[in-house]
């Protein structure tokens, strides 16, 4: 169980180097969970959607977040 976790949640990261726009990612994670679901129990569909959403949004706060310049309330306006 735990190697289909480290599995899935690396996906999820990939998934999150990989594709260029947010909702893309989403629509790639969640037709792979319903595939998995379909395939298995509609149960493990959902924690694989979990394990892949996780995946998804470590990699996008702790490295896309990291190279993207962030703005200050004063370059906002």
């Amino acid at each position: 169980m735990l190697i289909y976790f480290i599995i899935f949640c690396a996906v999820g990261a990939a998934i999150g180097k990989f594709s260029r726009d947010r909702k893309t990612a989403l629509a790639i994670i969640l037709g792979a969970a319903m595939l998995w679901g379909v395939a298995h129990m509609p149960i493990w569909g959902l924690v694989t959607l979990g394990e892949l959403l996780l995946g998804y949004f470590l990699f996008d706060v702790f490295f896309k977040g990291a190279h993207s310049p962030s703005q200050t309330e004063d370059e906002k306006s």
